[in-house]
């Protein structure tokens, strides 16, 4: 559980998880979408991995990845929401 409560512990994860909510992204294309850097991107995806959020398919030389469950994008418009009206 404590892992699951990590993944939302970050914006930038949160985003990330936003930015693959209607359809699968490459890394290029979540580093336009999310404004955040290569380094960042790879390092987070790798996360939301690790932790079974998300899948990846190598379709030619890229991998794209998409969310596991859309139950999942609730939680994360709703906690983007609080940090933002929060913050």
């Amino acid at each position: 559980m404590n892992d699951i409560l990590r993944v939302f512990a970050s914006l930038s994860r949160i985003k990330l998880m936003l930015c693959l909510k209607n359809k699968e992204k490459n890394v290029s294309q979540l580093i336009k979408t999310c404004g955040l850097s290569q380094l960042a991107v790879s390092q987070h995806l790798a996360k939301l991995k690790k932790w079974g959020l998300i899948d990846g398919e190598k379709k030619g030389k890229e991998i794209y990845y998409r969310l596991k469950s859309k139950k999942t994008i609730s939680i994360c418009e709703n906690l983007y929401k609080f940090v933002k009206k929060t913050l």
